[in-house]
């Protein structure tokens, strides 16, 4: 682990009564809650970790809602040199993973972003990850999560590259917003490695957003692919998509309802 770099774990999280979260999440590094709640209060203090390290956390509770909104203040509440990794209340931390993190990005010191592995236990969301390091490219950013993801903080304050708002739970217009992030740093030709290690064990729940491949799922999909990919890429990104990936929404809705919904969407202003 280099000594000059600083890893910071940004959890999002709702109506939290007390800092409980730190333990149920195996937290190892310094931190930044952003707890979604009834109140707006900032705390800051001291922790030990399990090793016997002192850590510091930084809690805000905000009446604010939107996770993307959440991962914003947190982002903007680490500090700058900062290496960042994304985290939700539903991970378990593995042991280690500072130095996990922090030695892959000594060891790429071009990355501004490194994805690495996740244990999953809901069988739903089970995904082979790849065994090798590699470059993320367009297809593999599209089929990574925002938990997998760190980062430097001066590389998006650089180019003034966040979380987009409008997108993610709690804004009525579905997921993604992880893939238009990635993509909006690929836009700016900034290194994104793949790393196979795992990081975190995510357990079992509920999806906040995803209820089914509903209408408004589809129409969801279709506005989120033009505002991550544009006109031109976001179109053709839909049309393979409804094609290639009938087993996951035909038990919900038909090939045809699937595409007419995400043309509609693809189409609306909000």
């Amino acid at each position: 682990m280099s000594d000059n770099q600083h890893l910071v774990l940004l959890i999002s999280c709702m109506h939290q009564h007390d800092h409980s979260i730190l333990e149920k999440s195996n937290v190892q590094s310094d931190c930044v809650v952003v707890n979604q709640c009834d109140r707006d209060e900032t705390e800051e203090f001291d922790f030990i970790n399990k090793f016997g390290q002192k850590r510091h956390c930084k809690f805000i509770s905000t009446t604010e809602r939107g996770l993307s909104r959440s991962r914003n203040m947190a982002i903007a509440n680490a500090p700058d040199d900062a290496i960042c990794l994304i985290c939700d209340d539903d991970e378990w931390m593995a042991d280690g993973y500072e130095d996990t993190i922090l030695d892959a990005f000594a060891e790429h010191q071009n990355a501004a972003l490194i994805a690495f592995a996740l244990d999953r236990k809901d069988l739903r969301l089970r995904k082979e990850y790849p065994e090798e390091t590699k470059s993320l490219k367009f297809v593999q950013i599209l089929k990574t999560s925002s938990l997998q993801l760190s980062f430097k903080k001066t590389q998006l304050m650089r180019y003034g590259i966040s979380f987009d708002e409008k997108m993610g739970s709690g804004t009525g217009n579905g997921g993604g917003e992880e893939n238009k992030f990635m993509l909006d740093i690929r836009r700016r030709r900034l290194k994104m490695m793949y790393v196979p290690k795992i990081i975190a064990t995510v357990k079992p729940g509920e999806s906040q957003w995803f209820k089914g491949y509903t209408p408004t799922h589809m129409q969801n999909f279709g506005w989120s692919s033009r505002r991550s990919m544009g006109p031109f890429i976001g179109l053709l990104y839909i049309h393979r998509w409804i094609l290639t990936h009938q087993h996951f929404y035909k038990k919900d809705i038909s090939a045809w309802g699937a595409y007419t919904n995400a043309l509609k969407g693809f189409f609306q202003s909000r």
